[in-house]
């Protein structure tokens, strides 16, 4: 017979729920179990915080959805009195059905039906639970010397290099006619075949870009207005601007017609992996890592476009980065979105595949790796760290797989500085809870409490600065964790000015924004003392006058109207500029003169006196 059944008529919150599968866990009545949760009542969850993707485990939930009312379908055996066991829906647990076996009158219930309906995919089956044994002790700490690795390639570069040598070992001449070769197709494809490209074209466009990142105008035609105010000389003595537009609306780095269906980035995709390469190639490589989530500004209209609330820039593009604490960008990968799919957490996805594909460049070298509480959990520094990746990030407290630290409502009671810490005997990870200006946690698999650092702190009791005593892992999360933040503020300062209608154009110029702040960092690696400022205007100034176009008068060339023949107009011989008698206009520019030619007897300025006979 089947057990009996017991009635609730209050609903169940996520966090609940987790607690009776875990009771379940060795109930032979109870073979499946389907969830629905529902989603948050507010409906202002952002997608910095929630991990809102389909696949999801119980490790990786957020607090609103730990709070979200849910339901829950028990399927078990109903065995008759000589009859076959056939499985038997037990029911929903909500407002309906618990069996005895579950008591649950210990439980609060809060929480009311939100009339929104449940998220259609069930999640996955849970991966078998791990009991993690805590104890009070402190993490030991590695001594073993960090060698760095041998570079991917020679740079013959030095401390007398110009800027410009730096940054064409990103954009080199491979990169540049892959951007050449694509956009000459996408014209063709637009329908504009007599549209012409060559490298020169594209580094002097590059130019001009990085130029508009330091001399912002309101409008991109003002750079080529003849106006004093806002006439760029160099950008237009450099190319024409029909010539600029015409290049702006044709860049391209893909053929449309082999575009990956499942890949809503792969306009861009192309130009992330060539630079990816170059990013590793050419880096100063270090032993600590930071990973964190960069926003590039977009204010359109498209379904990757995420909105984080409290961010510097809320609206734009995310991407993931792989930094060394002084802003290098090692590795970027843009993010679409719920259109990836995976089997863990969204954040032990993102470490994953950013440090797997820095260790298929860097292979059996061992590596730091510093993150926030969006991508750190358990499971993640257990799995790092079977790869030889050692992993130090701050967590979310409901994800310490029940470790026993003083509870955050206690710890604000203590005195600042206070801190409990704990260790996992199978993994060897420490758990430390620290009191600042507010309770804060790490996980680590490098660093525990010892030894004790200080922090420096204002004590409004005492009026002035005092030392409050810090664990050690708190203190390098602080030191390498800014990587990401530090590449963040280096291209913001100066970031290029010039928006494009495309969707893709600003994570384009986002790149190429990336490779002058690494060309920057490697440039001073390499003993040049140049600010960031003059780098980039002596990057901007060089492609200009190397690459660009430089004609006297831009524009079309002006109809001289006299009875001069041209054989006797372009003679080299005889022409002698003298004084006429009388006050007439010009045959080249058309304003008043007194000068004449006294061969040709033409009224001409001497400043058109050559040009007239050339």
């Amino acid at each position: 017979m089947s057990s009996p059944k017991k009635k609730w008529n209050t609903w169940l919150t996520t966090n609940e729920i987790v607690d009776i599968i875990n009771d379940l866990a060795s109930d032979d009545e109870a073979t499946a179990a389907d969830i629905y949760i529902d989603p948050p009542g507010d409906g202002l969850l952002s997608d910095s915080d929630s991990g809102d993707e389909r696949n999801v485990s119980f490790e990786n939930l957020s607090r609103g959805q730990l709070l979200a009312p849910a339901e829950l379908t028990l399927h078990g055996k109903n065995v008759s009195d000589g009859s076959e066991s056939e499985e038997e829906a037990l029911g929903p647990i909500t407002s309906r059905t618990v069996t005895d076996s579950q008591s649950l009158s210990n439980r609060r219930r809060s929480r009311s039906l939100i009339d929104n309906p449940p998220f259609p995919p069930p999640p996955p089956p849970r991966s078998p639970k791990v009991v993690r044994k805590w104890v009070k002790r402190d993490l030991s700490q590695l001594h073993d010397e960090w060698i760095a690795p041998l570079p991917r390639s020679v740079i013959t570069l030095s401390e007398a290099s110009e800027p410009v040598d730096f940054f064409e070992l990103f954009f080199s001449h491979e990169v540049i006619m892959h951007i050449v070769r694509h956009s000459v197709i996408y014209a063709v494809q637009k329908g504009n075949p007599g549209f012409t490209l060559s490298d020169n074209d594209i580094y002097c466009f590059i130019g001009i870009l990085i130029l508009t990142g330091y001399s912002p105008l309101p409008r991109r035609r003002m750079y080529w207005e003849s106006n004093e105010d806002t006439h760029n000389i160099l950008v237009a003595k450099s190319m024409r601007r029909n010539r600029f537009e015409e290049i702006l609306r044709h860049f391209h780095v893909v053929d449309n017609i082999n575009l990956c269906p499942n890949d809503k980035m792969a306009k861009v995709r192309p130009l992330f992996d060539l630079l990816n390469k170059k990013f590793l190639q050419y880096a100063v490589i270090e032993k600590n890592i930071s990973i964190d989530e960069s926003m590039i500004p977009y204010y359109g209209r498209h379904g990757c476009k995420q909105h984080i609330r409290g961010k510097p820039i809320r609206y734009g593009f995310k991407t993931w980065i792989a930094a060394v604490p002084l802003g290098y960008c090692l590795y970027a990968d843009p993010y679409q979105g719920r259109y990836e799919t995976f089997s863990t957490g969204l954040g032990q996805y993102v470490v994953q595949k950013l440090m797997t594909e820095i260790q298929n460049v860097y292979k059996e070298t061992r590596f730091s790796v510093f993150c926030d509480n969006f991508f750190t959990g358990l499971p993640l520094i257990t799995a790092m760290k079977e790869k030889n990746i050692l992993v130090t990030g701050t967590v979310r407290s409901n994800r310490t797989d029940k470790c026993p630290l003083k509870d955050e409502k206690l710890c604000k009671k203590e005195q600042r500085g206070y801190h409990d810490s704990r260790l996992n005997l199978n993994s060897g990870i420490c758990a430390v809870r620290w009191n600042d200006n507010s309770v804060v946690t790490l996980l680590s698999s490098e660093y525990g409490v010892e030894p004790i650092q200080t922090a420096r702190r204002y004590s409004a009791a005492q009026k002035q600065r005092v030392n409050v005593p810090q664990p050690n892992v708190v203190h390098q999360y602080n030191r390498f964790m800014g990587g990401v933040d530090r590449l963040d503020a280096n291209i913001g300062t100066y970031r290029i000015a010039i928006r494009g209608k495309k969707w893709y154009i600003p994570l384009l110029f986002w790149l190429i924004d990336v490779a002058v702040n690494n060309a920057t960092l490697l440039a001073r690696n390499f003993s040049k003392d140049i600010d960031t400022l003059e780098f980039r205007r002596s990057i901007a100034r060089t492609l200009l006058q190397k690459y660009g176009n430089d004609k006297q008068h831009p524009g079309p060339s002006k109809r001289v109207s006299t009875n001069v023949p041209t054989s006797v107009r372009k003679h080299n011989a005889e022409h002698m500029i003298g004084r006429a008698p009388s006050r007439l206009r010009c045959a080249y520019c058309k304003s008043l003169t007194v000068t004449f030619c006294q061969k040709c007897k033409v009224n001409l300025h001497s400043k058109c006196f050559s040009v007239f006979h050339s």
